[in-house]
């Protein structure tokens, strides 16, 4: 398994609670849109079996020719050993970086792709967005649609000022606004690829809602691999 020592650039505070990371890229490195990694505080694999306990799973939200590898966070109070680790690291720490993957790219075939997030879940789709825009080949339309009570959330200033006519972005503050807008964009969108990324009750309430409306497992779109996909959909999903 390869792995990366990297140098932490610059860190910040996207909102309260919420923060990003940026850290050096590797000329020759490089991913995919929607890609996730693990993160792990230097030192974890000193010993002989590794300390999980400062290891993490993290959406990748930049794209390589920004020229660094960005992450988002919530880091709030109490901290976990590893959120305490990370609150302290600063530029010019280093972060090891390794297990690169994606199965969130955007699928290219001729479908809509529906993206539903929460919060900082956010994260994981700002890349597909800035690639859509980029390239729209045998995509007709993207939408996002994202709740987030506390604030207006990772993003969304920069995020509102793009515009396409393929692009609707849609941005809730409660889970009653959320629902119906997710049943309206169901209702005129059937045959569309579903994106879903957010906590566990928010993955398992949207696929609830996708498949009552009709819309088949195979239409919906989780980071999980697929030991811990058959938790959301069961073994047919």
């Amino acid at each position: 398994m390869e792995k990366f020592l990297l140098k932490l650039i610059e860190k910040k505070e996207e909102e309260k609670g919420i923060w990003s990371y940026y850290l050096e890229k590797p000329e020759a490195f490089t991913w995919d849109e929607g890609a996730h990694m693990h993160i792990a505080l230097k030192g974890y694999d000193a010993d002989d079996v590794p300390n999980k306990d400062w290891v993490r799973h993290m959406s990748i939200m930049t794209l390589p020719e920004e020229g660094q590898i960005g992450f988002t966070t919530r880091v709030d109070t109490p901290f976990s050993e590893f959120k305490e680790k990370l609150q302290a690291v600063q530029s010019g720490d280093e972060l090891v970086v390794f297990k690169i993957g994606s199965r969130m790219s955007l699928r290219r075939t001729e479908k809509p792709i529906i993206l539903l997030s929460m919060g900082v879940g956010l994260a994981t789709f700002r890349p597909l967005i800035y690639n859509f825009l980029k390239d729209q080949t045998a995509i007709p339309k993207l939408v996002a649609l994202n709740v987030n009570a506390t604030g207006d959330g990772p993003y969304k200033t920069a995020l509102s000022q793009l515009h396409h006519a393929a692009l609707t972005q849609i941005w809730t503050r409660t889970r009653t606004d959320y629902y119906h807008q997710l049943h309206t964009l169901v209702d005129t969108h059937k045959d569309a690829w579903y994106y879903i990324v957010g906590s566990a009750p928010f993955i398992s309430d949207a696929i609830a809602v996708l498949r009552a409306k009709g819309i088949a497992d195979a239409a919906m779109v989780i980071d999980k691999k697929p030991d811990l996909r058959v938790g959301y959909f069961g073994l047919e999903g």
